[in-house]
């Protein structure tokens, strides 16, 4: 990113934010911009859902069913997929498991410490600290959120980081 035109920003790795058309300043920060609506050349609104490995599905199954709670999404198309596989609510978007080969090293000493520095999909919850219980009950190690915000991260058992992120009811959630 050096180079004619690059900014001093832009050359310490941050990219600056840009305001583009359809996009309105973040009310926690004048210096975000967020989209009003649909966004990109294809109009994308939204995340459906969320596709993680897993190397075991019946594990799998009864860490996010069991541990977390999620409900399971019974629509599945198990005969037309060619692998084995489980979705999940979140909300009103969900989560796919796959029981395909991992590409990705699940030897956590391979892997970041801290989820928040790996890659990960966030949900917001309610409850922080009622999660935190459930995870400390059925041995699942977390991390809180070096941000400072009401959040945690945590593996499956196939090494994939969530991050929970405790909302309040006092606008909406995903301005965190």
């Amino acid at each position: 990113m050096s180079g004619v035109g690059a900014s001093k920003a832009a050359v310490r790795g941050v990219v600056p934010v840009v305001p583009t058309k359809g996009t309105r300043t973040h009310a926690a920060s004048s210096s975000v911009e967020r989209p009003t609506g649909s966004t990109g050349v294809a109009g994308i609104v939204g995340v459906h859902h969320v596709g993680m490995i897993c190397k075991d599905l019946e594990k799998s199954v009864v860490f996010y069913r069991d541990v977390l709670g999620l409900p399971t999404k019974m629509d599945r198309p198990d005969d037309k997929l060619p692998f084995r596989g489980a979705w999940f609510w979140i909300g009103t978007e969900s989560i796919h498991l796959m029981e395909v080969p991992n590409p990705d090293p699940t030897d956590l000493s391979l892997r970041p410490e801290h989820g928040g520095r790996d890659r990960h999909f966030c949900m917001g919850v309610e409850d922080v600290d009622a999660l935190e219980d459930a995870l400390r009950e059925n041995g699942v190690q977390y991390t809180k959120s070096k941000s400072g915000r009401a959040a945690i991260f945590f593996r499956d058992p196939d090494a994939n980081t969530l991050e929970c992120l405790e909302v309040s009811g006092t606008g909406p959630w995903r301005e965190y």
